[in-house]
């Protein structure tokens, strides 16, 4: 078979990758193309046309040979013959478009009926060229196909940058760890159509996180995965050259990994996974390395907020110690309206999330008195008018001193709140009813009850039956019915249980 071939006068340049940055335009590694023919001839001529053209070439005898050479190295175009021995043209076609979908593929066919076409395009062929050809018009062909190609790859790209120009306004709103790293999921789950997804930090002072639904975690990684500093893409027994082979990863038919880098420093790694259907193709890679770079600088900064509030949370939990040490009459005071609130919300059966809030809510209550001088907090006769106002203030100093740190945004409520009075006669804002915060009513009747039965620099303690007798005085005016009626219910089962324990608590 002797193709009519006329070689052009000049090789077009190579191509050249659009211009994304204020720098020069770099030039792209040439394309690759396959040659798979069982005539040694058509596979020579077409080599040496294609790399004329300033291609790079590789040639196959058949189509089991030709899926081995994708295996081992990065294609763009695959040109096949139609009729071949052990695996054909169609057969490819089907493989390359399960296997390799970003492959562009053309078929040569001498059998150029319409069914063979139509057979060839429902397979996956960009288009198909008859034998005897000429070779300008496969170069034209080709040239379509990669161009093809490059546009498909602009619109991956495209579809990237807009996926993180709205993961990163997301990010820009968030500073926790947590919800930091379930956006990152969220968008490679969506965007890389991914069965599974996850990310696994490096383990650090903030312990191993790990967040997404595959689960995955540091202990599924390989040796080589926690080595890699390059994205990967492996499919069937290849995956578990990254991840450990368990019951949870041996249904994983195509693995995407990027490591998340920050500052030169591997912060972790994004995991994608899917269970069978079509592999990850190359556009994959580049959204999973697109995501993964701005995702690390989140996980970076979220990981460094972390460190700053955990340091303001010691510093507040020392700002609470040194608060009862500056009033020795309320030495155990918060941890003791803490346990009070705790169990009146665990009785009003408030949800265990809503409860543990409340519990270090009642911790923090009084954390605006560190602005009282301590002659005010242990004076043993009554306060001046002026003396009355600056502890009247104290919950909105408790607010203003909390109010910049995330972390204790959900106490808040609870720390302005807790002299309001049922009857709207409280301070500082004078609300009344149901416009008080729950946690801040809840608290309210904790904070009385052990104020009255702790002895205080003015008198000594109540006895508890004259207490809950005072408490129920001032159900509907100072506190909300309902909670004063939750608490006597479990205040008492408080100090049964005390009893029981042997443990001290108010007579």
């Amino acid at each position: 078979m002797n193709p009519d071939a006329t070689p052009p006068d000049r090789a077009p340049d190579p191509p050249v990758a659009p211009d994304r940055s204020d720098g020069p335009a770099e030039v792209a590694p040439p394309c690759r193309v396959m040659v798979v023919d069982d005539e040694e001839v058509i596979r020579e001529i077409l080599s040496d046309f294609l790399t004329m053209e300033g291609f790079q070439v590789i040639t196959a005898c058949d189509g089991e040979h030709a899926l081995e050479q994708l295996d081992a190295h990065p294609i763009n175009l695959v040109i096949s013959d139609l009729k071949m021995p052990r695996m054909g043209g169609l057969e490819l076609l089907a493989n390359v478009r399960e296997i390799h979908p970003e492959v562009v593929t053309l078929i040569m066919t001498g059998y150029g009926t319409v069914e063979t076409a139509i057979e060839a395009m429902k397979r996956g062929a960009f288009d198909y060229v008859l034998k005897p050809f000429k070779v300008e018009e496969v170069m034209h062909t080709v040239r379509r196909g990669i161009e093809q190609q490059r546009l498909r790859a602009e619109n991956i790209e495209l579809k990237a940058a807009l996926s993180l120009y709205r993961l990163a306004g997301r990010l820009g709103e968030e500073v926790e760890l947590g919800p930091t790293l379930d956006l990152i999921v969220d968008t490679v789950r969506t965007q890389t159509r991914a069965d599974r997804t996850g990310v696994i930090l490096v383990p650090s002072e903030h312990g191993a996180w790990e967040a997404g639904d595959a689960p995955f975690t540091q202990h599924d990684l390989t040796p080589r995965a926690r080595q890699a500093t390059e994205p990967v893409i492996a499919r069937n027994r290849r995956v578990f050259d990254w991840l450990v082979e368990a019951p949870h990863t041996e249904d994983i038919t195509s693995l995407l990994m990027v490591p998340l880098v920050s500052r030169g420093a591997r912060v972790g790694t994004l995991v994608a996974a899917r269970d069978g259907g079509r592999p990850f193709a190359e556009g994959a890679r580049k959204l999973g390395t697109i995501i993964a770079d701005r995702a690390a600088a989140a996980v970076a900064n979220a990981q460094l907020f972390e460190t700053l509030e955990a340091t303001f949370r010691t510093t507040i939990e020392a700002f609470v110690t040194a608060l009862e040490d500056k009033d020795r009459y309320t030495a155990g005071h918060s941890e003791r309206v803490a346990d009070f609130a705790r169990v009146t919300a665990e009785e009003m059966g408030l949800p265990p999330a809503e409860v543990e809030l409340i519990h270090q809510a009642g911790r923090l209550h009084d954390i605006g008195k560190l602005t009282l001088r301590s002659e005010e907090l242990n004076k043993p006769g009554p306060l001046t008018d002026e003396e009355y106002e600056r502890f009247k203030a104290h919950p909105r100093y408790g607010e203003e001193l909390l109010g910049p740190i995330p972390t204790f945004r959900d106490v808040i409520p609870a720390v302005g709140g807790h002299h309001e009075r049922w009857d709207g006669k409280g301070y500082p804002r004078g609300i009344a009813g149901l416009e008080i915060p729950l946690m801040a009513r809840i608290m309210a009747v904790a904070d009385t009850y052990d104020a009255m039965t702790s002895h205080r620099a003015y008198r000594s303690a109540l006895a508890h039956s004259k207490a809950v007798a005072e408490l129920k005085r001032c159900r509907g005016t100072q506190f909300d019915p309902d909670i004063v009626d939750a608490f006597l219910v479990a205040i008492e089962k408080w100090r049964d249980q005390r009893e029981a324990e042997g443990r001290e608590y108010p007579r």
